[in-house]
């Protein structure tokens, strides 16, 4: 009988094998899924080539995930008793990875928070990466689809943020915001013109404040947070979490006071 030591070992090995290369674990999830195959069967399936693939199953193999029978493999009973907890603490990773980049920029302080309070809320964070380093932008945009009530806090002024506003406005929603004054006059002040026509058509209300330094977005019963470094949104956490939802009103509400209104 192996030692705890030996055991451990073999646990750590297995976790290196898999998280060596993203591959060996989409293999292994497609071997779980859809049964025995080879590695031209699997290729396809995986956005691999097969020689790749092959090297995936080898690597596989070797730690006794899987097993073959000519040229087919196929799981072994040990890949079927870890898997759903590999796969569980590596989302857990990635999901702790990805929060703890939005907290490492995000003024918590400012909703009187601490890391661990938010830590514990239901919600989801999204990430620059540099496979998609405008993912947090997309997740902003998207959020605004078919709101009703949107209100915002703005460090940065965007084409790519206010257009969808435009859009809603044009829907009919109700939209409050407040920009960052450097923002405003580099961006908004050309747009002034607009935006006090706009208002006079719907629901807008534009104010400028000294001092921005993130993101919070309200869209209905939803609160998206932007955690922004030099300017760049780096990650967001969307919730809709009653707790969160009152405090950023409050925070809200906090600046718009504080703020030079512009329209109103």
């Amino acid at each position: 009988m192996a030692s705890g030591d030996d055991e451990a070992v073999a646990g750590f090995e297995t976790l290196a094998t898999l998280t060596r290369s993203p591959v060996r674990l989409r293999v292994l999830e497609h071997l779980l899924e859809r049964g025995a195959g080879t590695a031209s069967d699997i290729a396809p399936h995986v956005d691999a080539s097969r020689r790749t693939v092959s090297r995936s199953l080898s690597a596989l193999d070797e730690q006794r995930l899987a097993t073959s029978k000519g040229q087919t493999y196929r799981v072994t009973t040990y890949a079927e008793l870890v898997a759903d907890d590999i796969f569980s603490l590596l989302e857990r990773l990635e999901r702790g990875h990805e929060f703890a980049t939005f907290l490492e920029v995000f003024p918590t302080e400012e909703f009187g928070f601490t890391a661990s309070d938010i830590a514990t809320v239901d919600g989801t964070t999204t990430c620059r990466r540099s496979a998609d380093p405008h993912a947090p932008v997309s997740h902003v945009i998207d959020a605004l689809d078919d709101t009703r009530r949107v209100r915002v806090l703005a460090p940065i002024a965007s084409p790519l943020y206010v257009r969808p506003l435009v859009a809603r406005v044009r829907d009919g929603a109700t939209v409050d915001a407040v920009v960052d004054a450097d923002a405003y006059n580099s961006f908004c002040s050309k747009l002034r013109g607009g935006v006090r026509v706009a208002a006079t058509l719907a629901d807008v209300s534009l104010a400028v404040h000294d001092d921005v330094s993130f993101g919070l977005l309200e869209c209905d019963k939803r609160v998206v947070l932007g955690a922004y470094d030099d300017g760049v949104l780096q990650a967001t956490f969307e919730t809709d979490d009653e707790g969160v939802r009152d405090a950023s009103r409050d925070v809200y509400d906090r600046y718009r006071t504080a703020a030079n209104r512009v329209v109103d």
